[in-house]
């Protein structure tokens, strides 16, 4: 996947929030990359599907909910793919 692919607001949502990503997978949205380029900084890439943007909404005014062992294990995953080899 190019970087101009993923700069696409279109098709994309992108964010630095490891958080907000975890909550969006247990609401079975797709990771699509990770972007490592900047030192210590990840961006997280999934594609923009229906419902995405009322999920973000949902997240960010605290009416979200998800299982606490799902939304962990998603943390984990997130994580162990940040710091596998490049």
């Amino acid at each position: 996947m190019t970087k101009s692919q993923t700069d696409n607001p279109e098709n994309y949502f992108s964010s630095h929030d490891i958080g907000l990503v975890a909550y969006l997978l247990c609401q079975n949205f797709e990771l699509v990359s990770l972007d490592k380029t900047i030192r210590n900084k990840v961006l997280f890439v999934l594609k923009r599907e229906k419902g995405i943007d009322e999920e973000i909404k949902k997240y960010w005014d605290f009416r979200s909910s998800v299982d606490a062992q799902t939304f962990f294990n998603q943390i984990k995953r997130l994580k162990n793919q940040i710091f596998s080899s490049d």
